[in-house]
């Protein structure tokens, strides 16, 4: 009976990670290349959730409820600015952008091109600073900053969150991202929370990234649809028992599979001695 009982929670190991993980892929195909659908009025106060930023007179954000539900809402970008807005996303929601930039009713430009960044708060304080300070360069060192590996940049300017939510001179993208986690992997088996607050940054001046667009010359009104889905989030500790099961496994397993063949072979043996008959030959 232990044998089994040992043998099922070996298989679990390996078998219950990769099913979790088809599970929640096939949900993400299901879903990527749905566009958002803009709801006619919001049905909820987003404020608890949601507050817009701009670079020039931001302040301090107070906390902001998760936010688990959809919404719409609308945006100006200034000539030569930047907006944001700051959410706190959370693991096992799926969170769909479609975000649109459009000319300013109020003016006669037709250009409407711009960046989109979604960030964290630290990087957020960063560009920040970066757009104060820009006056002051004396250097343009975006090559120098393009030419720093990637995992080094950090710490000298902002990056976009996982390195790749940076959509840039668009005027209409689709993109969709999950939290794997309110905080750090030993927050998440102790139990504890972590708050971290996301900005969606909609730029509309020159930073130092080299593909990023230019000033338009105008404002820009920007339309913000966001859609929130449940979805399957694997614990990070999985990750642990996945990659640490295979190297204690090649120890534990043999040592079992010897015990075993061991114990077996001793039950096997028969109390009843039995003599073997000598075999004489015939006398001629």
């Amino acid at each position: 009976m232990r044998k089994k009982i040992l043998s099922l929670i070996i298989n679990l190991v390996f078998i219950l990670p990769i099913l979790i993980f088809g599970l929640n892929i096939s949900s993400i195909n299901a879903t990527a290349a749905s566009s958002c659908t803009a709801p006619s009025t919001n049905t909820w106060d987003i404020s608890q959730s949601v507050m817009t930023h701009n670079l020039e007179y931001d302040f301090e954000s107070y906390d902001l409820e998760p936010l688990i539900q959809g919404f719409s809402h609308e945006v100006i970008i200034e000539n030569d600015s930047s907006t944001a807005i700051s959410m706190e996303l959370i693991a096992g929601y799926r969170y769909n952008f479609c975000i649109s930039f459009n000319p300013s009713s109020s003016e006669e430009s037709t250009i409407a091109n711009g960046d989109i960044y979604l960030m964290t708060g630290s990087n957020w304080d960063i560009y920040k600073a970066e757009y104060l300070s820009r006056s002051y360069d004396w250097i343009d060192d975006r090559e120098i900053i393009e030419n720093i590996p990637v995992e080094w940049r950090d710490m000298v300017t902002w990056l976009p969150f996982r390195d790749v939510h940076a959509y840039e001179n668009i005027e209409y993208r689709e993109f969709s991202v999950g939290i794997d986690s309110s905080g750090s992997s030993w927050s998440s088996i102790l139990g504890g929370n972590e708050k971290i607050e996301y900005y969606l940054v909609l730029d509309g001046f020159d930073n130092k990234r080299l593909s990023d667009s230019r000033a338009a010359g105008n404002n820009i009104d920007v339309e913000i649809i966001v859609e929130v889905e449940k979805r399957i989030a694997i614990p990070i500790f999985t990750a642990y028992l996945a990659i640490g099961a295979l190297p204690v496994s090649c120890i534990i397993v043999p040592i079992i599979l010897h015990i075993a063949y061991k114990n077996g072979a001793k039950n096997n043996k028969s109390k009843n001695l039995q003599n073997i008959p000598l075999l004489e030959e015939n006398k001629i």
